[in-house]
């Protein structure tokens, strides 16, 4: 199990650093000259304040340009950066950030914004963390924030604990990016999300059949998976007991079945290369051995032992998994989980006398695997070793497995 471990890890180490993806871009430098390049495509989940390239993509060596360097940069056909020195409200819905006035404070940042919409009307976000901001210009209006902010409602001084909105940014897209056929209900049903923004202003830039207007930024998408999951385990059990020790034994190796259902969040950065996953499964393990011990002295008989153990449990490994694209329809992953039995029981016999009875333990769960068009999956897991007898101080049974899990993918 060691070596299986030590091979998954090398080979996750292996792939990490293969996985530096450089695609064709460009970027504008303050003397206003435009560079063509290879840039290190992270599909920013955060907008940067820097980012590597390369001339050329075989070179062996790449370059960090920073926000003080650069006006502008872009990955071809996936996403554009724009430097601006802007005023923005960086209040939080976060109680002990929120507003208590519900009007923005503006600080003044230079940031590279990302632009999702150009043409008549421009449309650029802003994330940090749980930061999310929008901004737009027109070639009346100069850049600035479309203002969106929670507060909390202050009476005689004290907090209510209510909640409230300023959407004044429905205000500011009314006076000054609305069509004559845009209805009232249109305003007032757009909410503060990129999809809403981003259709709204596409929809305006078309009014006027203009070929500038196109959606720039092309970012990752969260998505949820739900899968059917049956595997194989091929399990090693081993008994020791400090009190007793003609009650230690190992157990033959065993094939046992399993079934469940894999719920995989695919996280929206990245290129949706992280996800989080939850695998309950049903697992089943009964066993026996005829095993002989010699008596305390060396003229003693040997004594012929039986032992029987029987194990169920739903296993529950929490996780996170990395994809490594190898082609539009395939990838590796590898992927680490914490693993708890729900209604996890052992019982073990000797000589079909004394059962001893116990809940059973958690441990550690790496895998490796391959993922086929997001439907199909197979994917080989480490179990470290997990106590059975967990209840028992000097009884133990170490249970380790190795898995082999199929996934089919219902939606």
């Amino acid at each position: 199990m060691k070596k299986i471990l030590l091979i998954t890890l090398l080979f996750y180490y292996s792939f990490i650093n293969a996985q530096i993806s450089f695609e064709k871009g460009y970027f504008i430098s303050n003397d206003g000259k435009r560079t063509e390049c290879f840039i290190k495509n992270l599909d920013w989940g955060n907008n940067p304040t820097d980012f590597k390239y390369k001339i050329q993509v075989s070179d062996n060596d790449y370059k960090t340009a920073t926000i003080a360097d650069v006006e502008e940069f872009g990955v071809e056909n996936i996403t554009t950066f724009k430097r601006a020195k802007i005023k923005m409200d960086r209040s939080l819905d976060d109680l002990s950030k929120v507003s208590q006035t519900g009007k923005p404070v503006f600080e003044e940042n230079t940031l590279f914004l990302r632009l999702l919409v150009q043409g008549e009307a421009t449309l650029y976000s802003y994330k940090e963390d749980n930061l999310i901001r929008y901004f737009y210009e027109t070639k009346t209006i100069p850049l600035e924030q479309l203002v969106f902010l929670k507060y909390i409602v202050i009476e005689d001084g004290k907090s209510t604990g209510e909640l409230k909105e300023n959407n004044y940014y429905k205000q500011q897209l009314n006076n000054n990016v609305r069509l004559s056929n845009t209805s009232d209900s249109d305003i007032k049903n757009l909410q503060y999300k990129k999809a809403d923004l981003t259709k709204y202003f596409l929809k305006y830039n078309n009014n006027d059949n203009k070929e500038t207007n196109r959606e720039l930024s092309k970012t990752s998408k969260d998505h949820f998976l739900l899968k059917i999951t049956p595997g194989i385990s091929f399990v090693s059990l081993t008994m020791n007991d400090g009190d007793i020790p003609s009650l230690d034994v190992k157990l033959d190796n065993k094939t046992s079945f399993k079934i469940g259902l894999e719920a995989e969040y695919v996280l929206p950065f990245n290129k949706n290369k992280w996800s989080i996953f939850l695998n309950p499964m049903y697992q089943k393990y009964e066993n026996s051995k005829d095993y002989s011990r010699r008596g305390p002295f060396l003229s003693s008989p040997f004594t012929t032992r039986n032992v029987e153990i029987k194990y169920s449990s739903i296993q529950l490994p929490i996780g996170l998994r990395y994809y490594f694209l190898l082609n539009k329809n395939s990838k590796i992953f590898v992927n680490a989980a914490y693993s708890f039995d729900v209604n996890g029981k052992a019982s073990i016999s000797f000589d079909k006398n004394v059962e001893n009875k116990s809940n059973s333990g958690s441990n550690f769960v790496f895998g490796l695997g391959y993922n086929f068009r997001n439907k199909f999956s197979v994917e080989i897991r480490t179990n470290t070793k997990k106590e059975l007898l967990r209840d028992y101080k000097t009884f133990s049974a170490e249970y380790k497995a190795i898995d082999f899990v199929f996934a089919y993918s219902i939606f």
